[in-house]
């Protein structure tokens, strides 16, 4: 990979470009959920028509408690929230809440806490699967981990540490997880050190492809480079996508490919510089803070938050079609068959929650 080396004083100022926030003076955050009408406006005219027919929105769990990521087991489903628990889902829909026995317990500060889930491809029989967290406190440095767990059917016990020391901070942690056989696909945040997206040397601000076998060191893992806060990951015939937090709008969905630099903080949306690569699809001015994607051959699904959309976008035409819109905040999505399963987050302290908040819903699109 080419190291991209841009002026110090260039980087700190496009990471800090001003964005509306509820967390006082605290860096800037797309995640926030509070849109005028005009924004309202401007986002519902980027849906058009498409051959979707989309069902009703049903619940199939309730008062979950900020959920991050939704896992499917034969039996239901796993969803980690942030606070340090993972709450098991039966097929009926109820809902089981369990702790879980980090050796380094979640600190869940900001944005930070428990968030990605994968589970191995032999879950049902071995019990395994993995998790990205939050960890430190207010007077030591931030730092995320992914570790492994085992599920014994009544509690999740640590059983292995696949990477530690990944930079972390109140906003910008990454988070999401995606197995692909013998390896882990991880996204990590810049967090709110823009340059540490650029430095080959950090593993902030990177998508790392991690050998369950532990081989090989850190940085060896860094598979692409220039990115913000990516909290999307999924995969389809071995094309991989991103979806990814812009600074003030500017939300990107990534095609990403080895070695690749996508630009941050250096150019983001359609800026060009030779050796950056700008995205395969970004969202204009007003954020829609994407999160969880899921994919199939004719479109990517991707939750929004503060869009507080589910929307499908065509891989081949860029047309965007939105599937939901009223349950508020939307942070990760799962497809199966011609199903949608989606969790809502309004109880992070941005949302409006609704009594029950938050949900496991699901939808038709078939």
């Amino acid at each position: 990979m080419k190291r991209q080396i841009g002026i110090v004083t260039l980087l700190f100022l496009m990471g800090c470009t001003p964005e509306s926030t509820n967390e006082g003076t605290e860096p800037p955050t797309s995640e926030e959920s509070t849109r005028s009408e005009s924004e309202t406006d401007s986002e519902t005219s980027m849906t058009e028509e498409s051959n979707l027919e989309i069902g009703e929105v049903t619940a199939i769990a309730e008062n979950l408690s900020i959920p991050w990521s939704l896992a499917r087991t034969e039996e239901g489903w796993l969803v980690s929230e942030r606070g340090g628990t993972i709450t098991v889902i039966d097929s009926s829909g109820r809902a089981t809440r369990q702790d879980v026995n980090f050796k380094e317990s979640v600190f869940e500060i900001g944005e930070g806490g428990l968030l990605g889930l994968a589970l191995s491809e032999d879950f049902e029989s071995s019990g395994i699967l993995y998790a990205y967290h939050t960890y430190g406190s207010s007077g030591r440095n931030v730092q995320n981990r992914v570790v492994e767990l085992t599920w014994d059917g009544e509690r999740f016990e640590e059983t292995n540490v696949l990477l530690d020391e990944i930079p972390g901070a109140r906003f910008h942690n990454g988070g999401r997880l995606l197995l692909d056989g013998e390896h882990l696909w991880v996204t990590t945040g810049d967090a709110l050190v823009p340059e540490l997206a650029q430095d080959e040397s950090s593993l902030a601000g990177k998508i790392l492809r991690i050998p369950l076998s532990g081989e090989g060191e850190p940085t060896n893992w860094i598979y692409s480079l220039g990115h913000r806060n990516p909290q999307g990951l999924s995969q389809i015939d071995e094309v991989l996508y991103a979806s990814e937090h812009g600074a003030s709008g500017h939300d990107e969905v990534n095609v990403i490919e080895e070695g690749n630099n996508y630009g941050w903080p250096i150019i983001e949306a359609n800026q060009e510089q030779e050796g950056l690569v700008t995205p395969w699809f970004e969202v204009g001015e007003t954020s829609w803070a994407p999160s969880g994607i899921a994919t199939d051959e004719q479109y990517v699904y991707m939750a929004t938050l503060r869009n507080e959309r589910l929307v499908a976008i065509d891989r081949e035409t860029k047309q965007v079609t939105t599937i939901v819109e009223d349950v508020g905040r939307i942070r990760d999505v799962w497809l199966e068959d011609d199903t949608l399963y989606f969790i809502s987050n309004n109880t992070d302290g941005r949302g409006n929650p609704q009594p029950q908040d938050d949900q496991l819903y699901q939808v038709t699109i078939r």
